[in-house]
């Protein structure tokens, strides 16, 4: 560098006998300087998300006159990321204080003040500058700016103008439980109702969970949708979601043609645990019940450009009905059960009230034992999550033989990011693992939890200020992944990786900061590696979008067999489900607040796929009973399922008769049905429940010989030729005889006897006639028609659980 101006030179005489110094440089007399042509001055950002904004490049040179849809990133920081630093203005972010965050309180009001000074600057030089540009919505919670429809060949000219950080581009992107409804075979039953618009349609769907955030947009009425019927007693739809907090209005949610009811039961939560968000409404501070809602019956969402009005495409998802939503915090159901706290009994009543409106479809999304029996009698389907207490025996929750209990198994979609780490003297290896967060583009180092002076492998309380600062923390897992995110961050660190130290499923949770979790394998290479290299360092990638291994059950799911039937009935997706959220998290265990999506596991992800999917076949199927649909989803379902491993074949304790296949279920050929009364007698008969015709047998003793009996019902149009066989261990038999020919209405019976072995015998069924089959010691050949409508043994393939017609 050169410098002009005063110099000052400090000579020092040298020593006795050394050579002269050489003589000083004569500056130059005159300095001359050459502007520069064609600058733009541009202020930078000070606030910290605008210092991390970035633009769209392509937009910014973009040559069309075209009308686009672009956000303004200006220089503040939003309610939720807002920390403090300005004088008189405390921090807003739940980072910050620790709380939900309240944009209604005293702080964010301040902070608001500040904020419009900014945006009215803006606003007033946009006039100026480019008055064609059409202001959409300020976006003060989350993002930090506003929505602008301008001509794209503008963009650039926004950033000259006061409090500008960032142009970016605002698309339009499809979004919902984006690959699942694919995956199971939903687009055959949509084609066969007319195309996915009226899939579902009039078929209401109750949901038992945490709530719904109702202003979500895949819960909008798309406007092709009728009316509620009115209630069973007459009286007005429940809907209560309490005001929007969102919003500085009195803005009360109005249900609609979607999303046509939502009731609080709260009494007997708030008095025994107390601490809810939303105590008096049904309105979600969990993001569970949006989650499960939206995956069962929302509608197909296109993510809208934020700030712009939302306009739902009217598809619908598997199950694309409207939700009759009941409100419950987690717990909620168990507490109502038991009659904890409070007047119990009276939150029980006034569900119990609530739900006998659920004309079809009652999704249960708390773990129990509860038994619901007087809902068949109304033709109500019950559909409850096994529970994630696997992989070990007889975990499984909803064992009630007329509730369909779901357990989860992966899909084909994932979501994943690649680690690359580097050593020393050139050392490097790279990793894989699941996220959907953003990535870590630079190498940063790479640090243990638990090495001192942190010593917290878990990660289980916050880390002290600056203690992470630019670095990569490795966290191990256990309880709480996402607030170990929320802790490291907490000391500055810039990425979390979270390793599994024995094999599990890998979770796409929102963290805090960005994120890769990885399993037990990769856990081994990383460790290994960071051993070896000291000071070493990491980047990864963003999660994105990719495919694995589907079919596979999760570690999580619980097994079977669950008692005196077999349990679990199916499986469906549960893991990586990409679905609704709540924006206003409880706390910060919930993730950052602001997202309207996430994508997470468990069966209570798996469980609304099932419930969507018995929507969709009572809409195909407006005569079909509960247990017809539960037979059909049963009964056609995908027998190539492995362990979690994803090379040993699954068994029946794990997916009961399989993996839910929506490309035969509406056309299962065969039918098993019972009556809400023989449930209900089989309570004090536990002898003979084994003859319950449910679409499969579990004998929990097996004192020798067991028969069992099944009727199954022709629902097709056509005669069927059909065989009926079983499959069992060594050393043991199974035998199936179908009656001789009877006429149409007549029924014949099928027993099935000690079935430890394969055997078959093939029958004739007629559409609409009943009939059965017989299941012995020894083979008995056998053959008869059955019309159309009649019901015929062969309910066969008796691997102890899983039966499937086979029919030409």
């Amino acid at each position: 560098m050169l410098a002009a101006g005063v110099g000052l030179v400090v000579a020092m005489a040298p020593p006795a006998g050394a050579a002269p110094a050489p003589p000083t440089p004569t500056p130059p007399k005159k300095w001359t300087a050459t502007p520069l042509t064609g600058g733009e001055l541009v202020q930078g950002a000070k606030s910290p998300t605008g210092k991390l904004a970035r633009s769209d490049e392509k937009l910014l040179k973009a040559t069309s006159g075209e009308t686009v849809n672009v956000m303004v990133k200006l220089d503040y920081d939003s309610l939720a990321a807002y920390r403090g630093g300005i004088e008189g203005l405390p921090g807003t972010s739940p980072a910050k204080t620790g709380k939900p965050l309240d944009v209604k309180g005293a702080d964010a009001k301040k902070y608001g003040v500040h904020i419009e000074k900014i945006e009215n600057t803006f606003l007033a030089e946009l006039k100026r500058r480019l008055p064609g540009a059409r202001a959409g919505q300020r976006l003060r919670t989350v993002y930090g700016g506003m929505a602008l429809s301008i001509p794209a060949n503008k963009a650039a000219e926004l950033l000259k103008l006061p409090g500008v950080a960032a142009v970016q581009d605002d698309r339009r992107e499809e979004l919902l439980t984006d690959s699942s409804p694919a995956f199971i075979g939903a687009p055959t039953i949509y084609g066969k109702l007319g195309g996915s618009a009226s899939s579902g349609k009039g078929v209401i769907v109750g949901v038992l969970d945490s709530g719904a955030w109702p202003e979500h947009p895949q819960f909008a009425d798309p406007g092709t949708l009728p009316a509620a019927p009115p209630t069973r007693d007459g009286t007005p739809r429940v809907c209560d979601f309490g005001d929007n907090p969102l919003t500085p209005a009195t803005d009360p949610f109005p249900c609609n043609n979607k999303l046509i009811g939502g009731a609080p039961f709260l009494d007997t939560y708030n008095a025994v645990i107390g601490g809810e968000v939303y105590p008096d409404s049904a309105r979600d501070s969990n993001g569970h019940g949006t989650h499960t809602a939206t995956t069962a019956a929302a509608a197909l969402a296109r993510r809208q450009p934020a700030g712009h009005q939302p306009r739902p495409d009217p598809r619908r998802r598997p199950g694309r009905a409207r939700v009759g939503l009941q409100g419950l915090r987690p717990g909620g159901l168990l507490q109502l059960r038991l009659g904890a706290g409070g007047r119990p009994g009276h939150p029980r009543r006034r569900a119990g009230d609530q739900l006998l409106d659920l004309r079809r479809l009652l999704a249960l999304h708390r773990p129990g034992r509860a038994g619901l029996p007087r809902r068949l009698r109304g033709g109500r389907a019950g559909v409850g999550l096994g529970g994630n207490a696997g992989p070990g025996a007889d975990t499984v929750d909803h064992v009630s033989p007329w509730v369909t209990t779901v357990a989860a198994s992966t899909q084909t979609r994932t979501f994943q990011s690649t680690i690359t780490l580097a050593g020393s003297g050139g050392a490097a290896a790279t990793l894989k693992g699941a996220s959907i967060t953003g990535g870590v583009a630079s190498p940063l180092p790479v640090v243990l939890a638990s090495a001192p002076p942190y010593s917290n492998a878990l990660c289980t309380t916050p880390a002290p200020p600056g203690l992470f600062t630019g670095k990569i923390v490795a966290c191990e897992r256990g309880p709480g992944r996402v607030i170990k995110s929320f802790n490291v961050r907490q000391g500055g660190a810039a990425g979390m990786i979270l390793y599994n130290t024995s094999p599990l499923d890998v979770m796409t949770d929102n963290h805090w900061l960005p994120t890769v979790h990885i399993d037990k394998p990769e856990t081994d290479a990383l460790l290994a590696f960071l051993s070896a290299n000291p000071g070493a360092t990491a980047s990864f990638t963003q999660g994105t979008k990719t495919t694995w291994q589907g079919d596979a059950i999760t570690t999580f799911s619980s097994r079977g067999p669950g008692g005196d039937f077999l349990k679990p009935d199916v499986t469906a997706p549960g893991l990586h489900i990409l679905a609704g959220h709540t924006p206003t998290p409880e706390d910060a265990a919930g993730g950052p607040p602001g997202n309207l999506y996430q994508a997470i596991a468990g069966t209570s992800m798996s469980a609304p796929h099932v419930a969507g999917s018995a929507a969709l076949l009572f809409a195909l199927h407006p005569g079909w009973t509960p247990g017809q649909v539960k037979s059909a989803l049963e009964t056609t379902a995908k027998t190539s399922v492995t362990k979690q491993d994803r090379v040993t074949p699954a068994d029946p304790f794990d997916t009961g008769g399989g993996r839910i296949d929506l490309t035969k279920a509406g056309d299962p050929g065969l039918t098993f049905d019972e009556t809400a009364a023989n449930f209900t007698a089989s309570a004090a008969d536990p002898l003979n429940r084994i003859d319950l015709n449910l679409p499969s047998v579990n004998a929990p003793t097996m004192p020798g010989m067991i028969t069992a009996k099944r009727t199954v019902t022709n629902v097709t149009n056509r005669t069927l030729v059909f065989t009926a066989s079983g499959t069992t261990v060594a050393a043991r038999t199974s035998r199936c005889s179908p009656a001789a020919h009877r006429r149409a209405g007549q029924e014949r019976q099928a027993h099935r006897g000690d079935h430890r072995s394969r055997a078959a015998r093939r029958a004739v069924l007629r559409p609409g006639e009943p009939a059965s089959g017989r299941r012995r010691p020894a083979p008995a050949p056998a053959g008869g028609l059955l019309p159309p409508g009649g019901r015929d043994p062969g309910r066969a393939d008796l691997r102890a659980v899983h039966h499937r017609p086979q029919h030409r």
